[in-house]
């Protein structure tokens, strides 16, 4: 292969793994609600058993309830009246409700348009579930006379703790960079690295995992549970090449998407690169397409060469395609710019 091209293709590697890197991010961001209805056919009361409960379950197994849900979005049980039910996005299987004090969630889940069970959660782990029939028609609010007690919160292994930090700086450098993070620190429930370089923190508590600052804004964003950022992580096919040298700045800009949210992913540069020119474009392509097969991401992809000059080389990527996660396929699209300029 031709040193230029081969040169060109490991740097349009490695830019590709920064980019694909920011599904950590937008993943998690695409996690939206949407306001739910559920069919007539579901109003009624019923008559079911709690099972499958985890160690933190606030409800023990082989308990009886008996549930209510009533038109207008109402669900009532265990002395609660719930309202305001939901969809998240990319499952249109399930209709939730939540308890803001406790923060458990019932989740709606149907087959074929039926009733089949009611998923117990807290936060984003599956804590046991509900199973039965309806009963009647009935939709009187009554519910059940015993409240569940708050759940415990989750047994965390510090160990894994100590691996999410670590393999975040490792996979996730630009967001995470090892130089200039704080030790481990602790504040009330949260457990936290602080990346001075990016003005981001990295957090868990109660086994879910946060990112806050920089990028991210300054309200805590959810990620997800510890144990699945961790294998998300430790899975990540995001290994970049040694970068090879030359004479040119590369800043990369663009909008990343996924199941239609669109975050910046602000300006990526990389100094002292080797200069391509219009005719690398097709090489360009290939190690993008190279990057996304091994990551699991699958779709068309668009190389456009904006303008070349012995000064400067501009190009842009357009994706369009698919990723599964947790069992749920969403899309993805990406439109970044690669920018080099000759020093």
């Amino acid at each position: 292969m031709n040193p230029v091209i081969k040169n060109l293709r490991t740097t349009a590697l490695a830019c590709a793994s920064l980019i694909a890197a920011t599904l950590f991010s937008t993943t998690a961001l695409a996690q939206t609600t949407t306001a739910a209805t559920l069919p007539a056919s579901f109003m009624g009361t019923y008559q079911l058993t709690y099972e499958s409960g985890s160690a933190s379950s606030p409800i023990a197994n082989n308990t009886k309830l008996q549930l209510v849900l009533a038109p207008g979005g109402v669900m009532c049980v265990a002395g609660y009246n719930l309202t305001n039910p939901f969809q998240k996005s990319g499952n249109t299987v399930e209709t939730f409700w939540t308890e803001p004090t406790s923060g458990i969630s019932l989740a709606v889940a149907s087959v074929n348009g039926n009733f089949h069970e009611i998923n117990v959660m807290s936060g984003s782990t599956f804590v046991g579930q509900m199973t039965g029939s309806k009963i009647s028609t009935a939709t009187s609010c009554t519910g059940a006379t015993a409240t569940p007690a708050a759940p415990a919160a989750p047994q965390v292994d510090p160990a894994k703790i100590e691996q999410v930090f670590t393999q975040a700086q490792q996979k996730l450098a630009q967001y995470f960079p090892a130089t200039g993070a704080s030790t481990t620190q602790k504040n009330g429930d949260y457990t936290y690295r602080f990346y001075s370089g990016t003005n981001i923190y990295l957090a868990i508590n109660n086994g879910e995992v946060y990112v806050m600052g920089g990028a991210f804004g300054n309200q805590p964003i959810k990620q997800g549970s510890l144990e699945t950022i961790l294998s998300a992580l430790t899975n990540m096919p995001v290994s970049i090449p040694p970068i090879p040298s030359g004479n040119s700045t590369l800043v990369v800009t663009g909008r990343v998407g996924t199941a239609g949210i669109n975050v910046d992913i602000g300006s990526i540069t990389l100094d002292n690169l080797p200069m391509p020119s219009g005719d690398d474009i097709d090489s360009v392509k290939k190690a993008v397409e190279d990057q996304y097969k091994t990551a699991g991401i699958t779709g068309n992809i668009a190389v456009t060469l904006i303008s070349s000059s012995s000064t400067q080389t501009i190009f842009n990527i357009k994706f369009n395609g698919v990723i599964n996660q947790s069992g749920f396929t969403m899309t993805q699209n990406y439109d970044i710019t690669y920018t080099y300029t000759k020093k």
